[in-house]
């Protein structure tokens, strides 16, 4: 006994999905592309593209994990006390340039308030270059010390001798 193949195939019924053999082969009409093709289309799409968001996202100027409403009294703490420490540092070393206690109060500013690492290691670099001697300088100074303490070495050296 073998294999005995039908005599008359099972009837199927037709597909209700598609026309033909394979629908999911049939050419695709992607909605917005078919609206690219009159200028009615292009208009609606412009005019979505651009039309205002109810929700936009974080608003500009405001970190990353903070709300505005959050971020606002912790800014303004840090802008009274930039003025504070401005105060201070103007009177320690004689800073009387407005434009230059302006700029000191707002990097100050940056560095108290949370925000991109970058931005506040700019703000604190620009403090230091105000208020603080570069250490090259300060070399030069143990440098001509030392050239003065050498000297001296010699001077008393030529005395005793």
């Amino acid at each position: 006994m073998g294999y005995n193949p039908p005599k008359k195939p099972r009837a199927k019924s037709p597909s209700k999905v598609g026309q033909g053999k394979h629908p999911q082969k049939a050419p695709k009409s992607n909605y917005f592309s078919s609206l690219m093709k009159t200028e009615e289309g292009r208009a609606l799409r412009r005019y979505w593209s651009t039309k205002p968001r109810k929700n936009a996202g974080r608003p500009v100027g405001v970190p990353d994990g903070y709300t505005k409403k959050q971020i606002e009294p912790i800014r303004a703490d840090a802008k009274r006390q930039a003025r504070e420490i401005v105060s201070i540092m103007a009177k320690e070393f004689n800073i009387e340039d407005d434009y230059a206690k302006t700029a000191l109060e707002t990097a100050v500013e940056v560095m108290k308030v949370p925000g991109e690492n970058r931005e506040r290691i700019a703000a604190a670099r620009l403090v230091l270059d105000f208020t603080k001697q570069k250490p090259a300088a300060k070399n030069e100074l143990s440098i001509s010390k030392a050239e003065d303490f050498l000297a001296s070495l010699v001077e008393d050296d030529g005395q005793e001798a």
